[in-house]
């Protein structure tokens, strides 16, 4: 079972972003082979796009996008107790579930 999924709420710990004033975000796509992360509103890099090659932005132009970040810089954030975590696996009967070391609350 994954630790991270799309969509958890994730904390910086360390590097540029850590110091950002907003440093949590939600997690936008996980890379598992290159052990990266993309977060929602961090580490925001420009994409320079030509005139119509996008079918998204017809204009073209400059994009800002997230870049990634490292997956070892990165902790969950509990729900319950609204800290960054790690995170254990637990047997629920047939289900595995996840939950925080530090207030042993089910996170899914």
């Amino acid at each position: 079972m994954q630790k991270l999924k799309i969509g958890d709420t994730v904390q910086v710990l360390s590097g540029a972003e850590r110091t950002q004033k907003s440093n949590r975000g939600k997690l936008l796509d996980i890379d598992r082979a290159a052990n990266r992360v993309r977060v929602e509103g961090l580490r925001l890099v420009k994409r320079h796009t030509a005139k119509g090659r996008d079918k998204a932005n017809p204009e073209g132009g400059i994009l800002e996008k997230p870049g990634s970040i490292a997956l070892a810089n990165v902790a969950l954030v509990c729900p319950k107790c609204d800290k960054p975590t790690r995170v254990g696996i637990r047997a629920d009967g047939e289900k595995k579930k996840r939950f925080c070391k530090k207030c042993e609350a089910t996170i899914d």
